[in-house]
């Protein structure tokens, strides 16, 4: 079992991991680090990988994310959001399950 500081700074690598795909994620198309500040989609990570640490699937992330999308940022749903959405939501369940599976076998 992990002590409490290092199992926050697990955490918070996670945490680093999803940040790096929401900043690839980018529906508002604002390059963040060249148009807009590197931490545009940041706040939205930490749920996110609290959710999949939870058991969320990535059909389930990728729903949530489309909400961000269309109710939050008030996007349209515009066409290939949904597929968008999916390939982001997988890659950060994979990160965030590959990152779980590596403390496991400490």
């Amino acid at each position: 079992m992990l002590d409490r500081k290092t199992a926050k700074n697990e955490a918070m690598k996670q945490v680093r991991l999803v940040q790096d795909i929401l900043r690839s994620w980018d529906p508002l198309n604002v390059e963040p680090v060249s148009e807009a500040p590197a931490d545009e989609y940041d706040s939205y990570a930490t749920q996110m990988v609290s959710m999949v640490r939870r058991g969320c699937t990535a059909d389930e992330l990728s729903a949530h994310l489309e909400n961000i999308e269309i109710v939050t940022m008030g996007l349209s749903n515009v066409a290939g959001v949904r597929a968008r959405c999916h390939d982001v939501a997988a890659q950060i369940v994979n990160a965030v399950t590959l990152s779980n599976n590596s403390l496991e076998r400490r």
